[in-house]
Order: structure tokens, then C-alpha cells, then sequence
């Protein structure tokens, strides 16, 4: 029998070009994050606290993020059958999502003019007054915030969070609730402008931990198990302090 020499080239060629192919794949997964909100999400660089802590506890696999209203999470991670969602309540309970152990936390504020001269102590002390929050802000800062809402003179929730601070600094709002650290970076990343004014911080709100949602529970195992390591090896605080 004769064998064809080129073929059989050709073949072997064809069968190593397939198999390099196949292994360089690299396993790619979807997760859905909120709108901008410097510093844990950072949409136009793709990149922030949350999104750079996900990418390392999934650092073999290619992660992308679908970017939507915080308030449409798990719509959106039903709706893009999606792989994860970067920010849900530890205590949160959605079909087919299997929930983190808390990775992150928010400690939100309320923020006013100093010129106004509010004495701010309490969630009741909100009361009479124009507010303007987060998206989805009576969800999750509990039952008496969604009370005293109910009294605000004026209130709106606003999904962009910088949006919230120019409302203050334009006397469009009288309080803003939002977390510090996003207060404090758009502080830093404005620190010429003009639009800023003198401000007074009031701390009523507890600190409030965040999860992740997943698909798998194998995934959600081993996100909690790197987050764990990565408090441990200091790789944890080197992400939070390239922002803060």
C-alpha cells in the first residue's frame, strides 16, 4: 500500500495546529456589575475594587462584566444567563444564584452644605428635607429609612452616583446618601474644580456588607475561598489601596 507522504504531513499539521488550538482556550465567564461607581466599579476603564477582586479570585479565567443599573441585577443575570453578579446582599435569596460570603463593604453617609448648618445625628433627623440617594437606597438601608422616607420633602434615587454629589455642590439637593469612599474619590479626582464647596459628612448608616452571586456553587466556593487567601497574603489590601 502506498501512503501518500504530503498527506499524511498535511494531516499531522492540521491535528497539532487543532490541538494548540484547543489548548490555549481559556474559559470564559460573564458576570453582571452595576453602572459606574468609582471606586468599586469603574465602567470605562473596566476596572475597580470589585472588578479587579473578582478577575484575581478567577485569575485563570477570562472574566468579562455586563454593565447595568444596580437595581436590575438579577433581572440582568437571569436575562444574559450570566455567570455571576458582582453586588447582591448577603442575605439575599435568588433563583438558580448561589451567594458569597461578604467580600466587600459599604459604609454609605449622609452628606450635606456646611453653609445649610444641619445638625444630621439620626435616620429620623432626615425628615423635612430634599434627598437625593442610590438606587435602590430604601431596599437596603433598612426598615426606618424606608419609614422616614415617607416625610422627605423631596427624594430621588439616581442609579450614577456622581450625579448625586454635583446635585449637592449645585444646591439642587439639600443631602446626598451615598458611600464614603465613592464621596472621597470624587473629592480626589476633583480636587480643582470649582464646583466643589464646603461640606459636612454625617455618619447614621452602619457599615453594610456585599456578596457575590454565581451560577455554580463550584464557583462560588472558590471565590470565597481566594477572597480568604487574598486577606491573607495582603493581596486583598493592595487592590483596595491602588484605589484609595
Amino acid at each position: 500500500m502506498k501512503i501518500n507522504l504530503k498527506c499524511v504531513l498535511a494531516s499531522l499539521l492540521l491535528s497539532t495546529s487543532v490541538f494548540a488550538e484547543n489548548a490555549v482556550q481559556i474559559e470564559q465567564k460573564t458576570i453582571v456589575a452595576g453602572l459606574n461607581k468609582p471606586p468599586y466599579v469603574i465602567e470605562e476603564d473596566d476596572q475597580g475594587i470589585q472588578l479587579d477582586l473578582m478577575r484575581k479570585a478567577f485569575e485563570d479565567i477570562d472574566v468579562s462584566f455586563i454593565y447595568i443599573p444596580f437595581g436590575r441585577g438579577p433581572t440582568g443575570f437571569q436575562q444574559f444567563n450570566a455567570d455571576g453578579l458582582l453586588t447582591v446582599p448577603p442575605d439575599a435569596s435568588f433563583a438558580e444564584m448561589y451567594i458569597s460570603e461578604p467580600y466587600v463593604y459599604y459604609q454609605n453617609i449622609a452628606v450635606t452644605l456646611l453653609e445649610n448648618d444641619f445638625s444630621i445625628t439620626s435616620i429620623s433627623d432626615l425628615a423635612g428635607k430634599d434627598i437625593t440617594a442610590f438606587q435602590n437606597a430604601k431596599k437596603y438601608l433598612g426598615s426606618e429609612y424606608e419609614l422616614t422616607s415617607t416625610r422627605f420633602m423631596n427624594y430621588r434615587e439616581v442609579p450614577e452616583q456622581d450625579k448625586q454629589i454635583e446635585l449637592l455642590f449645585l444646591h439642587r439637593t439639600e443631602v446626598i446618601i451615598l458611600d464614603i469612599s465613592i464621596f472621597k474619590l470624587y473629592l480626589k479626582s476633583h480636587a480643582d474644580s470649582e464646583l466643589t464647596k464646603p461640606f459636612k459628612v454625617h455618619y447614621i448608616f452602619g457599615e453594610r456588607p456585599y456578596a457575590a452571586g454565581f451560577r455554580t456553587k463550584e464557583m462560588r466556593d472558590t471565590f470565597d475561598l481566594r477572597i480568604k487567601e487574598m486577606r491573607k497574603n495582603g493581596t486583598y489590601q493592595l487592590i483596595y489601596d491602588k484605589y484609595l
